[in-house]
């Protein structure tokens, strides 16, 4: 390695920890403050310690290697801590959509609307209220409709017979 003096190494390793900490703690840019601080006074000293231009670009070259793998290993481990296990939402296994219970065996039966259809509104249908939603038309309230899909609990409806009212 090159000899730039203990304290250029120690500000390289305190950058880099910056670097870490930065990920693992998001602190508004401040430890990134930290870390370009820890990493100038180091080039700074590489330059009295290491003797000159020339020692400054061997640590900037340092610097350019290791600060991106610095950055890869901490998002590489971060999934894997008890903080980001806190912090970030797990994918469930299977999606799960709340659907009414028996909106599928509707499918096919008429009904009549309720409330006016802007394209949203209530039908009743089977003796049973139930949210609609036409394909963006607008239906009067005592117009016939026909369910034509279910979707989780989207209920979607036709007009039934001649023009909507």
């Amino acid at each position: 390695m090159f000899d730039f003096g203990w304290q250029t190494y120690a500000l390289l390793g305190g950058g880099l920890l910056f670097v870490i900490l930065e990920v693992f703690f998001p602190s508004g840019g401040l430890l990134g403050i930290g870390a370009t601080i820890c990493l100038g006074v180091g080039a700074w000293t590489a330059f009295e310690y290491g003797g000159g231009f020339s020692a400054v670009l061997k640590y900037g070259a340092s610097v350019v290697v290791l600060a991106p793998i610095t950055l890869v290993f901490a998002f590489k481990i971060l999934p894997h801590t008890p903080f980001a296990n806190a912090i970030i939402l797990q994918p469930s296994g299977t999606p799960q959509v709340a659907t009414e219970l028996g909106l599928e065996s509707l499918v096919g039966q008429r009904g009549r609307t309720i409330t006016d259809l802007r394209p949203a509104g209530i039908a009743l249908v089977a003796d049973r209220r139930v949210d609609v939603v036409t394909r963006g038309v607008h239906l009067e309230a005592g117009d016939d409709v026909r369910i034509v899909k279910v979707e989780g609990n989207r209920v979607i409806v036709e007009h039934v017979g001649g023009e909507p009212t």
